[in-house]
């Protein structure tokens, strides 16, 4: 197997209903274009204060290796989600750092949202922010826990299919 050049994390977000057979389905839309090397464990998280199941997503961090410069994996992460509900975020691709209207790389998500900082932690815990400067474990040692989400299933079984 050759060796991918790009490492990104991508936050994944879908309704709970129905959800994980669509997680699964865009996991081996990604393999078209790389591979899919880390994936968090899923949570379901909250959308109101009374935490009802209907009001609700599940969430996962994908650690994916590619080729592809980081405007085309965009264009391909806009083809593979078209029409569906379900989310995809670039939170980062190497350590790249971008501030634009169109991108934000590191993802302002990636140091402020508990569940992701937890979820990129489980992927890829030795990323280093390229703005903090910190590895992703530290930060996410240091952070708050996420009260508006729960363990859902294993990542691995999104993948194992």
């Amino acid at each position: 197997m050759t060796k991918l050049n790009h490492h990104t994390l991508v936050h994944l977000v879908t309704d709970l209903v129905g959800g994980t057979s669509m997680a699964q389905n865009l996991l081996s839309e990604m393999e078209k274009v790389g591979h899919v090397v880390a994936i968090s464990s899923v949570y379901k998280r909250y959308l109101g204060r009374n935490r009802v199941d209907l009001n609700a997503s599940i969430e996962a961090i994908v650690r994916f290796a590619t080729d592809c410069a980081v405007d085309e994996l965009l264009w391909h992460f806009k083809q593979f989600i078209s029409e569906k509900k379900i989310k995809l975020n670039l939170l980062s691709y190497d350590d790249l750092v971008v501030l634009s209207p169109q991108l934000t790389l590191p993802h302002p998500s990636l140091h402020t949202d508990f569940l992701v900082i937890r979820c990129a932690s489980e992927a890829w815990a030795q990323f280093e922010h390229p703005i903090i400067q910190k590895p992703l474990s530290e930060i996410a040692s240091a952070s708050l826990p996420a009260v508006d989400a729960e363990f859902f299933l294993q990542g691995k079984s999104l993948v194992d299919f």
